[in-house]
């Protein structure tokens, strides 16, 4: 009888094993055969270029490829080719970049002149400047068209406009579109360098001067640049700014100016976004200036026992 039990187990085991074999098969395929989810695609990234360069790149070339499964169904993939970055117009250049070149501004470009590296360079600059009062400006005895007149420049940099940064924005533009115009009327063969303007601490915004009127007129003057006809347009603010877009406080003094020692920094900067021009002829007035000999030790102690000018602000 024991063997007969047995026997009658066995078999209903085999019939268990027959009648389920199907449906366990089908499971085992079914979770086999689960498709993979396709990978999160991602979004273009824009790449910033130096703050002279304001082209953006995102991902181009999309392409779509088909696979086919094992169990013949398509899938369709998209591919993507590397984003290009296109070549900066700006490189670096020595010191020697700036033996034919001219600055114009107000306390800051004096700032530049004074504790800059940049001594080669000619600087027509005053405290108060600004382009609604250029023509009325004398220094060293010349006017600004005066300076023009003199000497043949290769590179005429041109930073004005915090002065006027309470005036209306519009008629601000207008004067420095004439100041650009008659620049380029005597220096035919020049590239012109127009300047953001520095932007302002936190606790330097008042109720005329903020960065967001600042950011304004900047965002006029980039657009007199076109960055192949020999106009550009150059921002240090990222060289000097907060996370918050600020002026950094540590970097000033009195919220408008950088300490005296920065004006290194900012110089280094500017030789670091030159765009390259065939040599110009100069003459040789003979007020020309003359490279000055002052050893690397003085310079520094100049550089970090003097601050810079404060700056009257005139709202015409």
């Amino acid at each position: 009888m024991s063997k007969l039990k047995q026997c009658i187990y066995t078999l209903i085991l085999l019939v268990t094993c027959v009648v389920a074999s199907p449906f366990i098969y089908k499971q085992i395929w079914e979770s086999s055969n689960i498709k993979k989810p396709k990978a999160a695609v991602k979004e273009p990234t824009a790449v910033t270029q130096s703050a002279d360069d304001t082209t953006t790149t995102t991902q181009e070339g999309a392409t779509t490829e088909t696979q086919t499964t094992s169990e013949g169904e398509e899938i369709t993939t998209e591919a993507t080719t590397e984003p290009t970055t296109p070549q900066s117009i700006f490189v670096e250049s020595g010191p020697e970049y700036f033996d034919d070149a001219l600055f114009i501004g107000d306390s800051r470009t004096v700032g530049i002149s004074s504790y800059g590296t940049l001594k080669n360079a000619d600087y027509f600059c005053d405290i108060g400047i600004s382009v609604y009062k250029i023509d009325q400006y004398n220094v060293g005895g010349m006017t600004v068209w005066d300076k023009l007149r003199k000497k043949q420049y290769a590179k005429i940099y041109v930073m004005l406009g915090i002065n006027e940064i309470g005036n209306d924005i519009e008629g601000t533009t207008a004067k420095y579109r004439r100041l650009v115009d008659g620049i380029r009327d005597i220096q035919k063969d020049a590239l012109i360098y127009l300047q953001a303007n520095l932007h302002v601490t936190a606790s330097g915004e008042t109720q005329y001067i903020t960065n967001e009127r600042i950011n304004t007129l900047n965002n006029n003057l980039q657009t007199m640049a076109d960055n192949s006809k020999k106009i550009y347009y150059l921002d240090v603010n990222p060289l000097f700014d907060d996370a918050y877009g600020y002026l950094t406080e540590e970097y000033a003094s009195d919220g408008v100016h950088v300490l005296a020692k920065y004006y290194t920094n900012w110089c280094e900067w500017l030789c670091q976004n030159t765009v390259p021009v065939d040599p110009v002829a100069t003459t040789t007035p003979s007020d020309a200036k003359t490279k000055p000999e002052t050893s690397t030790t003085e310079a520094e102690t100049t550089t970090q026992n003097k601050k810079p000018q404060n700056e009257e602000f005139s709202n015409l």
